[in-house]
């Protein structure tokens, strides 16, 4: 099998651009494909299960590695390899430097569900640029060559995401202010009375815009950013990639290279939306 992968490498690149039989469609790659026979479970969903599989794996693996012995001092600290010290630094940065400027006493509250949120979308991202369709497609063929993608860049999850934003900011918000929370969101005095009906209009709108609207709107900002940013990558990088077929042959190298280069740009643009998402939730929660 590994010879028979190693030889159809160079179709690799252009398969992860297209789709079924090598069809130039750089939209194949972001678009949801059903799987299996399903009706419903797309390849997307797939991706997502596999985001979280590996997440919670790679988290739970980090944490082994971490040895914590308080009662020794700072010699009681200790990260063994690599790839620990990296998930270490992200998980510090994300508390130190990012979360706690903004939530304060409460950032060791909350900070498990800014690392899960910033995780996942990372992992969505990351594994959305893996050729894994391409490869087990040119392994098996049929509903195999569907089998990855980018959940990330499907509205219907970044949407999800941002149902689930919206409600943890209404959530943490009651949840530390109780009822004045609410009660800050009607600023008008009902007094003097024969006016009370007309500021009762008044307070409702505000409620409604301050309580739903603007919620909303920050919510909606959250899942088109996500979205928008990791479609337009996968599709300008396809569209490089399939340039290679109608160009000559003599600057077939400056189309692959030109991939290339823009593949880098595609992992800071995973690191930085998953950062970008977090932040802003963590600014709407504050």
């Amino acid at each position: 099998m590994i010879e028979s992968l190693a030889a159809k490498l160079p179709l690799i690149l252009l398969a992860s651009a297209g789709g079924e039989n090598l069809s130039p469609d750089p939209e194949g790659h972001v678009l949801p494909h059903l799987l299996f026979g399903s009706d419903w479970f797309t390849n997307h969903h797939l991706m997502s299960l596999v985001a979280l599989v590996l997440g919670v794996a790679i988290l739970w693996y980090a944490a082994g590695r971490m040895v914590v012995h308080p009662d020794k001092g700072l010699e009681g600290y200790v990260t063994h390899g690599r790839f620990t010290q990296i998930i270490e630094l992200l998980c510090v940065f994300l508390r130190d430097s990012m979360t706690r400027p903004l939530l304060g006493k409460l950032t060791d509250k909350y900070i498990y569900m800014i690392w899960s949120f910033f995780f996942f979308i990372l992992l969505g991202n990351l594994l959305g640029m893996l050729p894994i369709s391409a490869v087990l497609g040119l392994l098996f063929g049929g509903e195999w060559s569907h089998v990855g993608g980018t959940f990330t860049g499907n509205i219907n999850f970044t949407a999800g995401l941002a149902i689930v934003a919206f409600v943890l900011i209404h959530a943490i918000s009651i949840r530390e202010n109780g009822f004045g929370y609410i009660k800050h969101m009607w600023p008008v005095p009902m007094k003097p009375l024969w006016l009370s009906p007309l500021f009762l209009i008044v307070n409702i709108f505000i409620l409604f815009l301050e309580l739903i609207l603007g919620p909303a709107i920050k919510a909606f900002a959250l899942c088109v950013r996500l979205f928008a940013n990791m479609v337009a990558g996968h599709l300008v990088l396809g569209s490089l990639i399939i340039m290679t077929l109608a160009i000559p042959i003599i600057v077939k190298p400056v189309s692959i290279g030109g991939a290339a280069i823009f593949s880098f740009l595609e992992l800071f643009v995973a690191f930085l939306q998953a950062y970008i998402f977090t932040f802003l939730l963590v600014i709407f929660i504050s």
